[in-house]
């Protein structure tokens, strides 16, 4: 086996490797992506909930004043 050869061989082992971690890296951040999306839409939902305690909330208080 020659030294092109050899070092062809290398490279290419290490190519692979690293080809293989980025495929490996990128399910992992669409996962983690499908994550924060469910996450971030929880938190919404939280948000509005809380809006409309507050507004249902200051609709209490101003019926209380004219009372």
């Amino acid at each position: 086996m020659s030294l092109r050869q050899k070092l062809a061989l290398g490279f290419g082992g290490l190519l692979v490797i690293i080809a293989a971690i980025g495929i490996h890296n990128i399910t992992r951040i669409t996962a983690l992506g499908h994550s924060i999306d469910v996450i971030l839409r929880e938190n919404y939902r939280s948000v509005l909930a809380c809006q409309e305690m507050k507004e249902a909330l200051g609709r209490m208080d101003s019926g209380a004043v004219f009372v």
